[in-house]
């Protein structure tokens, strides 16, 4: 039924902006079908592929875009928490024993530790363990698996400007080309573009830069850091308001900081030499740190315009306190996937759904998270870390299973 109402969109256009015959209209909607789609994804992360498989697995013409070429490198801690295996079963029916049978996986422990700059810290072992992936595979997969479903791949073309006409989305490419799109997906990252542009004609509006981090991230290869403990750890009074990560992988383990930028931007480099100063690790093997911008606490509840939905690290959405962003990129393009869908011929409702279950679903376990880290790293001096370790050590397991996404963040309560 879609692809019929693109075709006499299409053949009905021709007949009203040209004066062609029968094989002139055919012409033009054989060169037109080629840029023409129901949805286009700009970034093909996580959050774009989730959204690409889901609707072109139902029979919609899905385009996705990237500037880069795949399989590209991502630094990542790369955890998946109990909640996203859940969830990556019920929308790829998939499982860890397969992801971890072709290499997606690469890791997983039942042990973790937090550790203070204080000298206090907090070892426990996990009902659930936490698995760890490698970000270039893990992309790489569900891009494949959306372009299987049917949705069509350009990489190494970068989007320099998002326009409108007729109520539909106009891309185009450095490449030169041009797109058209029912709906247009912006899942390109928390520097997006998409966000940016609708940001600049005053589309949406929120103060996104003050709960900006940034972090510094490197890939040491597993064997030259024997001494590292193959079990996640996370640091926490190096830097103000962030926190610091080891996490362990079957060929690299994942090293960084991160940090918001408004209270701790200017440590950020003298807080990540006092961390490596910190963990057995010889500095010969530290590459330079890679930055990159991290989404926290900066979540937007007015999520796109029109026909333009943003998802995943594009919409802000990552946890405001440890910063786990993976499970946030694959609801968030269910719930647009579900939208459009739902209301694919009643277009400018799709956006109003989108931001409803958004906010009723991750926004509103994302504003308990934010409210807590405020109340947290507002406390002086070492009391913030102190506070941690104390409520891990108090109620062990109700901190782990909402860690997990078994327990919500309001009050611990069950889900």
């Amino acid at each position: 039924m879609k692809c019929r109402c693109l075709f006499n969109k299409i053949w009905f256009d021709s007949a009203r902006k040209t004066n062609l015959n029968c094989y002139g209209k055919f012409k033009y909607l054989i060169m037109n079908c080629k840029y023409r789609f129901d949805v286009i994804v700009i970034g093909a992360g996580p959050a774009g592929s989730t959204a690409a498989y889901l609707l072109a697995s139902h029979g919609y013409r899905v385009l996705i875009l990237d500037k880069s070429t795949f399989p590209r490198g991502k630094l990542c801690g790369g955890l998946l928490t109990w909640k996203t295996v859940k969830l990556l079963e019920n929308i790829f029916q998939t499982t860890t024993e397969f992801l971890k049978s072709i290499g997606v996986i690469t890791c997983s422990t039942f042990k973790y530790q937090v550790v203070s700059n204080t000298g206090t810290s907090f070892k426990s072992r996990l009902d659930y363990p936490f698995h760890f992936v490698h970000r270039t595979a893990y992309d790489a997969f569900w891009l494949n698996l959306a372009c299987r479903a049917g949705a069509d791949f350009r990489s190494g073309e970068k989007v320099i400007s998002l326009g409108y006409l007729n109520s539909e989305g106009k891309i185009t490419t450095d490449k030169g080309n041009e797109f058209w799109g029912k709906f247009i997906f912006g899942a390109d990252g928390a520097v997006s573009k998409v966000r940016g542009w609708l940001a600049s004609k005053n589309f949406i509006h929120s103060d996104w830069k003050s709960n900006l981090a940034t972090a510094l991230e490197v890939l040491v290869p597993s064997r030259q850091t024997p001494a590292l403990p193959d079990y996640p750890h996370i640091y926490f009074g190096h830097i103000p308001w962030g926190y610091a990560w080891c996490f362990p992988g079957n060929r690299f383990r994942a090293i960084g900081i991160c940090g918001l930028n408004a209270k701790a931007g200017r440590f950020l480099r003298n807080g990540y030499k006092t961390f490596l100063d910190s963990i057995p690790i010889s500095r010969e093997h530290i590459p330079t740190p890679a930055s990159h911008a991290l989404p926290y606490g900066n979540y937007l509840t007015n999520p796109g315009y029109g026909n333009v939905l943003l998802l995943g690290d594009a919409c802000g959405l990552a946890d405001p306190l440890l910063g786990e962003g993976i499970y946030y990129a694959h609801k968030s393009s269910q719930l647009a996937a579900e939208a459009v869908e739902r209301f694919y011929f009643e277009p400018p409702a799709a956006l109003p759904e989108y931001a409803r279950r958004l906010n009723q679903v991750i926004n509103s376990e994302l504003k308990y998270v934010y409210i807590g880290r405020q109340i947290i790293f507002s406390l002086p001096g070492a009391w913030p870390y102190r506070m941690l370790t104390s409520l891990l050590k108090i109620m062990p397991k109700k901190c782990e299973e909402t860690i997990q996404g078994q327990r919500s963040f309001k009050w611990f309560r069950p889900v």
